[in-house]
């Protein structure tokens, strides 16, 4: 870009420049004595503003406390006392606010310490009349009562009111001197544009300067910019960048082809992808995009369904990163589209083979119990056929050999009745069995009902539950602070219930038993812990712990199963939580549960109320046998 013609006459510029200078510094000399006066005058002003504003919010927040103490000795009602607390934490705030204001003037500040001893009076008079109603009862409150409330208020409105009509009066005066200032400050400008004109003569060169340097910059960036787009170009996933500034977006040749499109098909713009979007996925996935928007993450995730056009829909996911400015305002988001059409539909998979699992296991276990049933009647008539044989044989004995007699002793009162008795342990060891798979299969059945729920409301009901073994062992509980969470009551103590039968069942008698519950909160979720100084689980069996049917290879004098940690375990995981432990022998065992933390009953996901057709979906869930 060629310059022009006057540039060239370096020498004349200089000189002018030289004065340009001059001027601008003694303009600019000026300008500032001028400012410093209008300021002067702006700050005496807004200090005498601010004493005012202050003064009459304490003003505001002593009638309200008199308001509010009179409707209390009026009704005795404790409701009419909320604007006197209210009132009464907030005057401190404004008393020591008003004192750091005027503190640099003195007489400003005897004036105030005058004032706080005719509040403080005042403050334990309402004080005093409070205890008198709480002490004696609501009433017509007594003339001498209300007269010395009224008088103390009046003395006070008077010495705030006379300090602000004071303030005020000088506050006009300097506003109008201020008002003459600015006028001065006018003129000094107007002289001042002149000097300015030669200024914009320089700024002028400068510009053009500038208009060069920036084009050397758009060139380059626009050539990054051709590199960049050729790099996402040939990414497999569907590039886009959304810019907020100008509601303008690119997208990829391949985030058009992975729906099908040709590059002409669909338009570059914002609102054609929105359109793309399943009518039912629509209102999330902006909603999503808005929290992001407005939010402080620099990151960006969202799932929905896009039309293929094939005319199916297919899951997509959508990831971005934010571009900010200086000023912190996202600029724009750069992304990339997947198509996760096959992961969610092995997903759906994944859930229905789940459930033909869960039928399979319920129906397996509820046809084991029918042979079971068979095999404990007819155990109970063989028991009986003996007695008969026995008492039929009985009056024949003379007429037996000894031997055989013997023989047959032994077979009806020792042999078969011990065969019997394995017989019938075993059934009934296979009919527990048998009611724990039950109790396990119902669990992917049970609809979890999510509600606000106090933990320890349910902490305590299961302490309950166990007070006996408590007190028979003599352990000591602890609980601590325990939070209101949103999940399911029943899921919830069914889970602190075996916890805590565990943490019972296995202290040691070599030291008195100690159990602490309490809980810590994250930014996502609520940790509890179960902690517990009984005999501790070895590190060779923590892998165990969980598994059904198995259990700590210390446990084997304490009667059980081995199912209700893998009972809690199946329970947490449906409830979007998870449980793990911390533990040493002979030292004890820590168990933590973690649940989401959620502000509402709509923040549960719809997986969690998803019922699983089956036929005994509506059977209730049973309490575990416990660990």
């Amino acid at each position: 870009m060629k310059l022009p013609w006057a540039i060239a006459r370096k020498h004349y510029y200089i000189a002018v420049f030289c004065l340009i200078s001059l001027a601008f510094v003694t303009f600019s000399f000026v300008l500032y004595k001028q400012y410093n006066k209008v300021q002067t005058h702006n700050d005496f002003s807004l200090y005498q503003s601010q004493v005012i504003d202050q003064s009459r919010l304490i003003v505001i927040d002593l009638v309200d406390m008199e308001t509010s103490v009179r409707g209390f000795m009026v009704t005795g009602d404790e409701a009419f006392l909320d604007p006197y607390f209210t009132a009464y934490a907030r005057l401190q705030s404004w008393i020591v606010n008003l004192r750091n204001t005027t503190y640099p003037e003195v007489a400003a500040r005897e004036e105030v310490n005058s004032w706080l001893k005719v509040i403080d009076n005042y403050q334990k008079l309402l004080a005093d009349q409070i205890t008198d109603v709480r002490t004696r009862g609501a009433g017509s409150p007594s003339s001498a009562a209300l007269n010395a409330q009224k008088a103390q208020m009046d003395e006070l409105r008077q010495m705030l009111d006379q300090s602000i009509a004071r303030r005020g009066v000088t506050l006009r005066l300097q506003s109008k001197a201020a008002q003459s200032q600015k006028n001065n400050f006018l003129t000094v400008i107007v002289l001042g544009n002149v000097l300015m004109i030669g200024i914009l003569l320089v700024g002028t060169v400068t510009i053009i300067n500038l208009e060069v340097a920036n084009q050397r910059f758009e060139d380059a960036h626009r050539r990054s910019e051709e590199r960049f787009k050729t790099v996402l170009n040939g990414i497999n996933d569907g590039v886009f960048e959304y810019n907020f500034i100008n509601d303008s977006m690119y997208m990829s040749p391949e985030y058009k082809s992975m729906l099908g499109y040709d590059e002409a098909d669909i338009k570059d713009d914002f609102k054609a992808t929105i359109d793309l979007i399943h009518p039912d996925d629509k209102d999330a996935a902006l909603a999503t995009l808005k929290a992001f928007r407005e939010g402080p993450s620099a990151l960006y995730t969202n799932v929905f369904r896009m039309h293929h056009k094939d005319g199916t829909w297919r899951w997509i996911m959508s990831r971005a990163v934010a571009q900010r400015g200086d000023d912190g305002r996202m600029r724009s988001m750069v992304g990339a589209h997947t198509d996760i059409t096959d992961q969610k539909n092995r997903e759906e998979e994944l859930r229905q083979l789940h459930a033909d699992m869960e039928t399979f296991t319920y129906i397996t276990s509820h046809d084991l119990r029918s042979p079971l049933v068979n095999l404990k009647g007819f155990s109970r008539e063989l028991d009986m056929a003996i007695a008969e044989v026995s008492d039929t044989l009985t009056p024949y004995k003379d007429s037996i050999k000894p031997e055989d007699w013997s023989k047959i002793d032994l077979n009806l009162h020792r042999d078969i009745p011990e065969a019997l008795t394995f017989i019938g342990k075993g059934v009934e060891r296979m009919d527990t069995l048998t009611t724990a798979i039950l109790d396990l299969s119902r669990i992917g059945r049970y609809v979890h009902r999510y509600e606000r729920v106090d933990s320890r409301a349910i902490i305590d009901k299961c302490i309950g539950a166990q007070s006996f073994e408590i007190q028979n062992k003599g352990a000591e509980v602890i609980v601590h602070d325990l939070p209101e969470l949103v999940t399911d009551a029943l899921a919830l103590e069914q889970v602190f219930s075996n916890l805590l039968d565990n943490a019972v069942k296995y202290l040691t008698v070599e030291r008195k038993g100690r159990i602490e519950i309490g809980s810590q909160q994250t930014a996502r979720d609520f940790v509890f812990y179960i902690r517990d100084n009984g005999r501790g689980i070895d590190a060779a069996d923590s892998g165990k712990i969980f598994e059904i049917f198995r259990r700590a290879r210390n446990t084997s004098d304490v009667r059980g199963l081995g199912i209700g940690m893998s009972f809690v375990k199946t329970t947490l995981r449906k409830m979007d939580g998870a449980i793990w432990f911390e533990s040493a022998v002979g030292v004890g065992t820590t168990f933590f549960v973690r649940l989401p933390r959620r502000n509402g009953v709509n923040d549960v996901p719809d997986e969690a109320n998803t019922v699983l057709a089956s036929a005994a979906q509506a059977l209730p869930v049973r309490k575990a046998q416990q660990a």
